[in-house]
C-alpha cells in the first residue's frame, strides 16, 4: 500500500468536457489502486444521491420546465447550478470525507470546475458569472490535485457520436465555447493555489492513464 506524505489519502478530482475520457480515466485509476493495495473509491457528479439524480434526469430533459408561452424548455442555468452546489455539499458529506476519514483515496469525475464552466454561463454568450458560481461553492472541499484533460471539441463530438442520447451542453456551439472556458477556468484555479495537471486528452488511453497513476504515486 502507498503511503501517503499527507495526514490522509489524496481527494483526485478528473476535469473535462464530455467525450474527454474523464469516466474511463477513473475507472482505469480506481482499478490501478485496488490492484495496488491501495483502498479507494470512485464517485462521481452529479452524484448518486437524490440531488444527483434528479439533476441527470434534468440535464437529459427528462425534467423540463413548463413555459408560460406553452410548450417546455430546459431547467434555468441559475437552478441547475444551486442544485449543483447542493448536491455538491451532499455529496461531501455522504461520501468524500468519511471515505477519506476511513484512509480511502477518492477520485470523483468531475467536481467544482464542471459547475464554473457549464453553469457560469450567463446568457449563451462569452459571458460569464464565475463569481456567483464559486460564491455558491465556496463551502466545497478542496481537491488535492485536479487532472484536466485537455481535449478538442472535434475530438469529443467524435466520442460522443458513438452515444445513443447526448444531454443538453452537448452541441458543437455549445462545446467549442466549453472548451474555452476550460482553459479559463482552469488557470483560474490555478492561479489560486490549487494543483491543476493537465493532460492530452487525445493520447492513448493507457498512456495517458500511465501519467496519472504515475503522478498520483508522488502525491
Amino acid at each position: 500500500m502507498h503511503s501517503f506524505p499527507l495526514a490522509r489519502p489524496p481527494f483526485v478530482v478528473v476535469e473535462g468536457l464530455d467525450g474527454a475520457g474523464t469516466t474511463t480515466q477513473s475507472r482505469l485509476l480506481l482499478g490501478r489502486l485496488e490492484r495496488e493495495g491501495q483502498p479507494a473509491i470512485l464517485t462521481r457528479e452529479p452524484s448518486d444521491g437524490p440531488i444527483g439524480v434528479l439533476i441527470r434526469q434534468m440535464l437529459s430533459m427528462r425534467v423540463v420546465l413548463p413555459l408560460a408561452e406553452g410548450g417546455v424548455g430546459p431547467i434555468g442555468r441559475e437552478t441547475l447550478a444551486l442544485m449543483f452546489a447542493a448536491d455538491r455539499l451532499d455529496h461531501i458529506d455522504a461520501e468524500i470525507r468519511p471515505a477519506l476519514a476511513a484512509g480511502r483515496l477518492v477520485i470523483s469525475d468531475r467536481y467544482v470546475p464542471s459547475s464554473l464552466i457549464y453553469q457560469g454561463d450567463v446568457d449563451g454568450s462569452e459571458a460569464m458569472d464565475y463569481s456567483w458560481v464559486q460564491t455558491i461553492n465556496e463551502r466545497a472541499l478542496v481537491p488535492d490535485v485536479t487532472f484536466f484533460l485537455e481535449a478538442s471539441t472535434e475530438l469529443c463530438l467524435s466520442r460522443l457520436d458513438q452515444r445513443a442520447r447526448r444531454d443538453i451542453f452537448e452541441t458543437r456551439e455549445k462545446m467549442a465555447r466549453l472548451e474555452r472556458r476550460y482553459d479559463e477556468v482552469m488557470d483560474m484555479l490555478a492561479s489560486e493555489g490549487q494543483r491543476i495537471v493537465r493532460l492530452d486528452a487525445s493520447a492513448p488511453i493507457e498512456a495517458l492513464h500511465e501519467q496519472i497513476f504515475a503522478y498520483i504515486a508522488t502525491l
